[in-house]
């Protein structure tokens, strides 16, 4: 039996398949500008705290959408690995330097992973690579319980501590040698403004009519006209070096030699001077002997004549030299 539509339902008929139809091209469209049929790239970051994060967290990068997290992982004490997957589209501004963020867009909200954009000098990143990661703190991770835990613990120590220091400050003993401690201070300090006085006195004296300046500058001269005559004094002595060092070893080995003779001239030190005044004891009494021995009458003559022989050859000698040489 073939079924005949009016008008009605044919109007009403083709105005469903019209929305039917309509729908599905919205839903693609919308589908296609959400990226749901764009190509993913697969990357991963680890982070010390991953409060916040869970399977659907938004992926920014420059403030844009750009993906989602896929798998949160507990690694181990603060260590914790989150897989994302961004648009094709995306992944081509990420470079090796590229971070990773967990951070709140506004005050309260949850929180989003942004990706920073990398260099144009890096390389891009290949499927599964792992980004680097920044940790951040905003004003709602302050006000967690676990971070005011740690700060109110703090200062309970310091609490406890000021405590006991105002207690033993209470003492009146303590109290009296800190005031005593004071007393005693006032003279130091006078001490210290008095030397600083003739501190500043002598670098006036110092400096009076720049001779400090005039010292320093010509210093400074002179370190100049050295440095400039070293070079010149390594070229025209360039075996200085190498004499110096064949006397520091021929010093070193006189020095060994003396030390072997230092025992012997210790010994001997004590009889040096009576060593000495015999001997000049011996050449007085010889003295004494020859002029003695001239002043007898079988060496008189002899002596005599052997004084007259040396007179003569001392006046031929005289005469022999030219007279340029000899003295005016």
């Amino acid at each position: 039996m073939k079924t005949k539509f009016n008008k009605s339902e044919r109007i009403a008929g083709l105005f469903v398949i019209t929305a039917v139809v309509g729908s599905l091209a919205i839903g693609v469209a919308v589908a296609i500008k959400k990226g749901l049929f764009e190509t993913k790239i697969h990357l991963s970051a680890e982070l010390k705290n991953a409060d916040g994060v869970h399977e659907g967290t938004q992926v920014l990068i420059a403030g844009l959408k750009a993906g989602s997290v896929s798998d949160v992982k507990l690694i181990s004490n603060e260590r914790i690995l989150v897989q994302f997957e961004i648009g094709q589209s995306y992944g081509e501004h990420l470079r090796e330097d590229s971070v990773v963020r967990l951070m709140r867009p506004f005050i309260i909200g949850e929180k989003v992973l942004e990706v920073t954009v990398g260099s144009d000098s890096e390389k891009r990143l290949a499927e599964n690579a792992l980004l680097k990661s920044e940790e951040t703190v905003d004003l709602m991770d302050l006000a967690s319980g676990r971070s005011l835990g740690k700060y109110l613990s703090s200062m309970t120590s310091m609490t406890e501590n000021a405590k006991f220091i105002i207690e033993k400050m209470l003492d009146p003993k303590r109290s009296t040698n800190i005031l005593k401690m004071f007393d005693d201070m006032q003279p130091l300090v006078k001490n210290m403004v008095g030397i600083s006085g003739e501190a500043n006195s002598m670098m006036k004296q110092m400096n009076q009519r720049k001779q400090l300046v005039h010292l320093v500058d010509n210093l400074a001269v002179m370190t100049d006209e050295v440095n400039l005559m070293i070079p010149e004094f390594r070229k025209q002595s360039p075996q200085m070096a190498g004499d110096i060092a064949k006397i520091t070893r021929s010093m070193a080995v006189l020095s060994d030699q003396l030390q072997k003779t230092l025992p012997a001239l210790i010994e001997l030190g004590p009889e040096i001077p009576k060593a000495s005044r015999r001997a000049f004891e011996a050449l007085d009494e010889t003295v004494i002997t020859l002029k003695a021995l001239q002043k007898s009458f079988l060496m008189r003559g002899n002596v005599k004549e052997v004084r007259e022989e040396e007179l003569a050859r001392q006046e031929e000698a005289a005469k022999r030299l030219p007279a340029s040489s000899k003295a005016p």
